[in-house]
C-alpha cells in the first residue's frame, strides 16, 4: 500500500522544482533585460540629453548613431521573445522548430550539424516540446562555446510511451564531474528540464571522446 506521507513528500517536492525551473528563467530573462536592454537604453538617454550641447552640424551623425542602438535593441528584444517561446516551435510544431534550430546554429557558428528525426507525430504536449526545444539550444551553446568540435548529431525518436532525444559532439569531451568550466550551468538546465518532465539523462563524456546525452522523457504528461 503506498504511504500517503511519501506521496505527499514526492508531489511537494515536484511542484517545488517546477518552481526553482520558473524562477531560474525568471533570473536568468531579468540579466538579459537588466545587462542588454536596460544599459543600452540608459546610454541611448545619455546620449539623447548630450545632444543640446554639441554644435548642430554634429547632431545628424550622433541621431545617426543613437537610430543604429535602437535598431540593436529591437533585435535584442525579438531573441528574446523568440527565445521565450519560438514563434516556429508554435506555429509548426518541434521538429520543424528543432531542424531550423540546428540550421541557423550552423550557419553561425563553425559546428557542422545533423539533424535526424524518427517520429510518427510532434503534437505533444506544449511543455514537452518547450523544454525538448530548449535542452537542444542549451546542449548547442555548451558544444559551440565549449567543446571545440566541428560536428554535432541531433536524434529525435519516438515510440508508443517515450521520446527519446540524444545529442553527440566530436569535441574535446570533458569529465562529467568536472563540468563547472564546460557549460555546467547549462548541464544544469538540461537535467532539470529533464528532471520537470520526469525523464532521465544520461551523459556521457571523457576527454578527447566528444560527448554523448541520451534522454528519455515520458510521452504524456
Amino acid at each position: 500500500m503506498a504511504n500517503p506521507k511519501s506521496n505527499k513528500k514526492s508531489r511537494m517536492s515536484h511542484i517545488l522544482s517546477v518552481i526553482d525551473g520558473q524562477e531560474l528563467e525568471r533570473q536568468r530573462l531579468s540579466r538579459e533585460l537588466h545587462d542588454g536592454i536596460g544599459q543600452s537604453m540608459v546610454a541611448i538617454k545619455m546620449k539623447l540629453e548630450s545632444l543640446s550641447y554639441i554644435p548642430e552640424k554634429e547632431i545628424k551623425p550622433q541621431l545617426e548613431g543613437i537610430k543604429r542602438q535602437f535598431d540593436q535593441i529591437i533585435d535584442e528584444i525579438r531573441r528574446i521573445t523568440t527565445d521565450l517561446m519560438p514563434p516556429v516551435l508554435e506555429e509548426f510544431g518541434l521538429v520543424i522548430a528543432l531542424f531550423n534550430l540546428c540550421e541557423d546554429t550552423g550557419r553561425h557558428s563553425s559546428v557542422r550539424i545533423k539533424f535526424e528525426h524518427k517520429v510518427s507525430t510532434d503534437e505533444w504536449n506544449k511543455k514537452i516540446q518547450t523544454y525538448l526545444y530548449r535542452i537542444v539550444q542549451e546542449a548547442l551553446n555548451n558544444i559551440i562555446k565549449h567543446s571545440n568540435a566541428d560536428q554535432a548529431y541531433i536524434k529525435l525518436m519516438n515510440d508508443n510511451d517515450f521520446i527519446y532525444l540524444s545529442i553527440q559532439d566530436n569535441g574535446k569531451g570533458f569529465r562529467p564531474h568536472d563540468s563547472g568550466s564546460q557549460g555546467g550551468h547549462g548541464l544544469h538546465n538540461m537535467q532539470e528540464r529533464v528532471k520537470l518532465l520526469g525523464g532521465l539523462i544520461d551523459l556521457n563524456s571523457a576527454t578527447g571522446k566528444g560527448t554523448l546525452i541520451q534522454i528519455k522523457v515520458p510521452r504524456y504528461l
